[in-house]
């Protein structure tokens, strides 16, 4: 599957980037699914390389009827240095646009910036994932990885 970036006005251009006035951002949409057949509706998660692991916010876990946190708890931080949040990872099923369904081990963090985040022990261990920037607008490419057990 091939994507275009999402594109985000900015409030004024950027001045480091050529007075950008946009960011562009690679996001697929997905669900979150429980084992007690709940699904989230769709939303927006960045394909994000540099997150270790998948990340949602916390109000889908409620949403799901997931026991916060009963999940295993962890901390997460930035690329800036801050006080760090708590995590709670819980093993959910992962809706992929319309095409895939995956099992994931996924952290719940209350104060995430972002709705999800497809990170690399998840969802890169699942998908061949190219991030072209050659084309405007950028694009994301993604192709399930068959595995044998």
């Amino acid at each position: 599957m091939r994507k275009p970036y999402t594109r985000f006005p900015l409030d004024k251009p950027h001045p480091a980037l050529r007075n950008e006035n946009a960011v562009w951002e690679p996001q697929l949409h997905v669900r979150v699914g429980s084992y007690k057949h709940v699904t989230s509706p769709r939303f927006p998660a960045v394909v994000d390389s540099g997150s270790p692991f998948c990340i949602f916010r916390a109000e889908f876990a409620d949403l799901l009827g997931l026991d916060l946190k009963s999940g295993a708890e962890s901390e997460i931080g930035g690329v800036v240095a801050g006080p760090k949040e708590p995590i709670w990872f819980h093993k959910v099923r992962l809706y992929v646009e319309s095409n895939w369904i995956i099992d994931v081990i996924a952290g719940f963090a209350r104060k995430l910036g972002t709705t999800g985040i497809l990170g690399r022990a998840g969802f890169f261990d699942n998908f061949r994932v190219h991030f072209d920037h050659s084309t405007f607008p950028p694009v994301v490419e993604i192709a399930r990885i068959e595995k044998t057990n």
